[in-house]
């Protein structure tokens, strides 16, 4: 199978198919157990490229500096594959064997001269200093901490990149045997005490890949090959490389903003067993015996994944009536109606409902995954929508958690208070929806929302949100740009510069934390860098309220204009009203500025914005931008509508 998938790609490229060759390598990437097949993908991908370099299929181009503590020819190779299963072209950068620390020592290594995008320190447990028994627990934690934090921001102060490690895996025989599980000072306690503490060490921008549970899944045999690293120090097995690339593949991906946020699942042999149309209520399977246990399981676990911020949706070939009857009347089910934010249920073909859904909850088909055990509809949606997410389930119920669980793109790389209530905002925003289709006009809509907003300065408590969404706002979002925790922390710090988050809600619901607006003073010009706005909002005149209060925000600080620019991209076409609807005018380039962008202006001592429902008060009272602190919070200030 997964050489036929090399030569389907193989084929499609000789052809000329970029994008069709890369869609089939991508599914070749999101299984790891083809490994051998890998490296004829790593060949096919490596001719997906045109002839300045560019890869036109991709959702995004990385460059990767990978220092490693062994060999790591295999996993670079291994890394470029990962990728293809989020439609990230790697390039990858190789530090020489062993050189990790004169790489990121020298200021000329060639990790800085590559200027990448992403750093991925690939270490094992034979670089952590630590005895195989300290006298000192606390004290040998602390200080091998602070050296990996060391090598972390200096890497983030010379590059901006993010920073990957992966954690320590303890050698898997210990001389001390069971006792070290309860010795404080064995060397795998204090390995494990320090995996723990890097990780919650990081800021934004650093990440710990947990390469203990790619050992735990693969085994210690396919992790430790001692023959391998006697004879070509390469530390992790071959049959376990690709398992690491695709964890550390996950990671990048969530931190970019690339994950994937819908799943959408069918229901008869998937949610439980059998036919509900044909079998009853009381004929499906679920909840007793091993496949109905197992059934339950699978629901549990996909309950599991709303909370953490995945949003769950149904496309099922069924009666509308009869596919709703196990959510409302079936004891033994774990998901009800309210933890689905799209129910597609109908005969149409499963591409058509994709569609629906991703229209529905205004998406793009790249951020829907579907969930589905019938093979010959997998088939389909793969050959008609290439974009949208296949898992590929096995036979058996008891196997469909593992195959979710592993599949490329549902990563995340850390929680926020919006996450846990996504599926209820989306709910909150149907009930909208609705009320607008029996509004007599727009403006009635809009007044019936009983609206309120506000404008709040950069803190330490909104900071992870706002880089959250600079990271993964793709179509209200001015210029793509997608800065990280220490970049939107140096532009907060510019005098002058302002950084605001704008939260909204409405009568249905407190839609959080869902615009960003990041501007700079540029001579006597204000420039907007970043603007981005979720789609939650689409429509509701925020974005016009939120360039409104930087205009009074320029004409407070003695600013002529507010000079805008628009990176038109394929995913951000709802953005591109909202400059000229604002009252900005084409202008020219600004010196030095992208002379490909679209570049606007607004005179600030003409007529203000305006926004029918939503106001700002108060602009001399904003704090403009600087660095998080405690007292930021007593800076918001509301805007009613």
């Amino acid at each position: 199978m997964s050489s036929d998938l090399v030569a389907e790609a193989r084929r499609l490229a000789d052809e000329g198919d970029m994008a069709g060759s890369a869609a089939v390598l991508a599914r070749l990437a999101s299984d790891p157990s083809t490994i051998g097949a890998w490296p004829a993908a790593d060949r096919v991908q490596g001719r997906l490229r045109t002839e300045d370099g560019a890869a036109p299929w991709a959702r995004r181009t990385v460059r990767l500096a990978l220092l490693a503590s062994h060999t790591s020819g295999q996993l670079a190779s291994a890394l470029r594959v990962a990728a293809l299963a989020h439609g990230i072209a790697l390039d990858v950068y190789e530090a020489p064997y062993h050189a990790y620390e004169q790489e990121i020592a020298d200021p000329t290594s060639g990790t800085y001269t590559f200027r990448p995008d992403v750093v991925l320190l690939a270490v094992d447990q034979r670089e952590a200093r630590l005895p195989d028994i300290s006298a000192d627990p606390d004290e040998d934690v602390r200080r091998e901490v602070a050296r990996w934090r060391s090598h972390w921001g200096l890497l983030r102060s010379r590059t901006a990149a993010l920073v990957l490690q992966t954690s320590f895996v303890p050698a898997p025989y210990d001389a001390l045997g069971d006792v070290a599980l309860r010795t404080p000072g064995s060397r795998r306690r204090l390995l494990r005490r320090v995996n723990d503490e890097l990780a919650v060490a990081g800021t934004a921008g650093t990440y710990v890949v947990d390469a203990e549970a790619v050992a735990a899944e693969v085994g210690a045999d396919a992790w430790f090959e001692p023959r391998y690293w006697h004879a070509a120090k390469q530390n992790v097995g071959p049959g376990a490389v690709p398992f690491l690339a695709g964890r550390v593949l996950d990671v990048l991906a969530a931190a970019l903003g690339l994950g994937r946020k819908v799943l959408v699942l069918d229901l008869d042999n998937t949610l439980w067993g059998g036919v509900v149309g044909e079998d009853g209520l009381g004929g499906i399977v679920l909840g007793n015996g091993p496949a109905g246990e197992a059934f339950a399981e699978f629901q549990t676990y996909l309950a599991s994944l709303r909370r953490r911020g995945l949003l769950l949706a149904v496309c099922s070939k069924n009666n509308p009536a009869d596919a709703r009857l196990p959510f409302e009347k079936h004891p033994e089910m774990r998901l009800r109606l309210d933890d689905i934010v799209a129910f597609e249920a109908s005969w149409d073909t499963k591409p058509e409902g994709l569609r629906r859904i991703a229209k529905q909850l205004d998406v793009a088909l790249d951020a829907l995954v579907l969930v589905d055990d019938n093979p010959a509809e997998r088939e389909i949606v793969r050959q008609l929508l290439p974009q949208v997410g296949v898992v590929d389930l096995p036979e058996q119920p008891s196997g469909y958690v593992r195959a979710v669980a592993s599949f490329p793109g549902l990563q995340s790389v850390g929680l926020t208070a919006d996450d846990g209530r996504r599926t209820e905002l989306y709910h909150a925003r149907r009930e909208a929806a609705e009320l607008e289709s029996r509004a007599a006009t727009r403006e009635g809509f809009l007044e019936s929302l009983d609206m309120t907003a506000r404008i709040e300065p950069l803190d330490e408590v909104n900071l992870p949100r706002v880089v959250q969404l600079i990271a993964k706002t793709n179509q209200l979002n001015l210029t793509g740009r997608r800065h990280r925790s220490a970049e939107v922390l140096e532009l907060a710090g510019r005098p002058g510069a302002v950084v605001w988050g704008l939260r909204v809600a409405d009568r249905f619901d407190d839609h959080g934390l869902v615009g960003v607006l990041v501007a700079v003073p540029e001579g006597e010009d204000l420039r907007i860098d970043t603007f981005v706005l979720s789609c939650r909002v689409l429509g509701r005149t925020a974005e016009r309220a939120l360039l409104d209060a930087l205009r009074t925000w320029a004409v407070a600080q003695g600013r002529t204009r507010i000079l805008a620019e628009l990176v038109p991209t394929d995913r951000n076409a709802p953005a591109r009203p909202i400059l000229p609807e604002a009252g900005f005018r084409p202008t020219d380039p600004p010196p030095g500025g992208e002379q490909s962008s679209q570049w606007w202006e607004l005179v600030v001592d003409e007529q203000g914005i305006g926004s029918p429902f939503v106001a700002w008060t108060g602009p001399d009272e904003m704090a403009g931008g600087g660095r998080p602190d405690a007292a930021a919070r007593d800076d918001e200030e509301d805007i009613h509508g």
